[in-house]
């Protein structure tokens, strides 16, 4: 495909999943795209469950645009996101970006599932749930992602909405 071919495809998409796009957020206990305390408790309720789920996950968080909407980490691990609102920030922007970098080649290879990112000591993974909106973990380096992310969608009802 030529470049400007891919463009056009590109815009075309952007507008169709513009139209075909809810006014409002789909996801677990999330109703509007306005963020109230309340929307923010239930995911940090749900964030909390989530790590509860496997001893592997050291860190759950939902990301709705590039906003960290709920979050939760296990005791045992000393995670710098909770020492820092700024790097919670550039996570919810990091997140989105690697989630849309991810679509772009969905056309070609369907539907993102997972972006997965390993690190010396752990791994990141970031699970699109709607257009807008995807649940970020943290997991121990020699954790069962696969087995994680199933155990997850399925027991939370996470299924991807678009």
């Amino acid at each position: 495909m030529h470049p400007k071919q891919v463009q056009e495809r590109q815009r075309e998409r952007r507008t169709l999943e513009a139209q075909a796009l809810p006014s409002q957020n789909v996801g677990r206990n999330f109703e509007s795209e306005n963020l109230s305390t309340e929307q923010n408790r239930n995911d940090n309720t749900v964030c909390k469950q989530i790590l509860e789920s496997d001893p592997a996950i050291r860190v759950a968080a939902f990301i709705d645009g590039a906003e960290v909407t709920g979050y939760a980490e296990t005791a045992r691990t000393k995670n710098v996101l909770s020492q820092s609102i700024d790097l919670r920030k550039r996570i919810g922007f990091w997140s989105s970006i690697v989630t849309e970098m991810a679509r772009q080649t969905d056309e070609l290879f369907g539907r993102t599932e997972s972006v997965l990112i390993t690190h010396k000591g752990l791994k990141m993974v970031t699970i699109p749930l709607s257009a807008r909106r995807s649940l970020g973990l943290s997991l121990d380096r020699s954790a069962d992602t696969e087995k994680i992310i199933l155990k997850i969608m399925t027991k939370f009802d996470l299924a991807p909405s678009d």
